[in-house]
């Protein structure tokens, strides 16, 4: 009897310390150090899901929608106040659908851990939104950006709970310290809502990058300015030889045009892929320098591509040469709209 009581008491003490410490442990999943000590194990040991489980990431691509927007007139003093505020309006009434689109990227990025570009009927796509979603998610840094370490959360003097991570962007591999703001949902769990200095971040890392890309404009422009007038001669001389040629074109003349793409063209363009090469680049102009090599190759496909096609009257191969030649095009506008600073393709056209 007194054995039978002993047990029962011993069991009742450890039920009660049972409930005790599960009561302290739902109490301490609801409390944002919970969040945090979640959100370093994800990190630390890859796990998307728990990861997932810590952000709203919802209200941290919307906070971070608007500083991405907001960063792109900050270097360029010439566009007109009326004009900004068309550009600002235009951005707002997109925002949903671009954000509901960098959801879809990223939940796709998670899974295989690969940026896919968006396709099929993705408003993403191209430009169906009026802009140039690939540079605005290269101005983002969503792509570029690693973490290095993550610190202790902590209260601020406005009550708001923030978690330090260390990042540093792929192309100078400088550290940053952003603040993650941490808060309560309507479920009483706090999650991940917003990145509270990623405009600082932004600013810092285009501070970074624009110094190089002065660097590497000045270092290439005399080259450049020596290519370009190649290109441009080349571009005469073409014009000169297909002037008089109407729309029944000879053997002779075909063979003609082939040979001086051949011989003439696609060599020049060869020389300056050899020299972009050879180019000596400063970290953040890196993704510049890329669209320059992009740019270059994509014209020397065209031409391939034309030269086979006039040559064999294929419309396959020119239809494929038309395809290249636009892809060259876009690329050499972002090309510009870096060395400009101009956001061009960001923003809709205006009557």
């Amino acid at each position: 009897m007194r054995n039978c009581f002993r047990q029962n008491k011993i069991l009742f003490f450890f039920s009660l310390g049972f409930l005790l410490f599960y009561a302290c442990f739902v109490f301490f999943m609801h409390t944002p150090w919970y969040t945090a000590a979640q959100f370093k194990f994800a990190y630390h040991n890859h796990n998307t899901a728990i990861l997932m489980r810590t952000i709203d990431l919802e209200s941290v691509i919307s906070n971070g929608y608007d500083d991405v927007t907001c960063d792109l007139f900050i270097y360029n003093s010439n566009i007109q106040p009326k004009t900004k505020q068309t550009f600002e309006q235009f951005y707002k009434l997109i925002k949903k659908d671009i954000c509901d689109g960098t959801l879809v990227m990223i939940d796709k990025y998670l899974k295989d851990n690969v940026w896919h570009e968006p396709t099929g009927t993705s408003v993403l796509k191209g430009r169906e939104m009026g802009i140039d979603y690939d540079e605005l998610l290269e101005r983002s840094m969503l792509r570029n950006t690693s973490i290095k370490g993550i610190g202790s959360l902590s209260k601020d003097d406005n009550g708001n709970y923030i978690l330090p991570v260390t990042v540093a962007d792929r192309y100078t591999d400088t550290d940053f310290v952003i603040n993650l703001l941490l808060q309560k949902n309507t479920e009483g769990i706090w999650k991940i809502t917003k990145i509270i200095n990623y405009r600082n971040y932004l600013e810092h890392v285009r501070n970074l990058y624009n110094a190089d890309i002065t660097t590497y404009i000045n270092d290439t422009k005399a080259q450049t300015a020596e290519y370009n007038r190649t290109f441009q001669g080349i571009q005469l001389k073409f014009q000169a030889m297909t002037k008089p040629i109407g729309a029944n074109i000879s053997n002779d003349q075909r063979a003609q045009i082939q040979k001086f793409i051949l011989s003439e063209v696609i060599p020049a363009y060869t020389s300056h892929e050899n020299y972009l090469q050879n180019v000596n680049v400063p970290p953040g102009a890196s993704h510049l320098h890329m669209l320059r090599l992009q740019s270059n190759a994509k014209t020397i496909e065209a031409w391939k591509y034309f030269a086979e096609g006039i040559g064999k009257d294929s419309k396959d191969d020119l239809s494929k040469a038309e395809c290249s030649h636009q892809e060259a095009l876009v690329l050499e506008q972002k090309v510009s709209d870096i060395m400009n600073k101009m956001p061009a393709l960001f923003v809709p056209e205006i009557p």
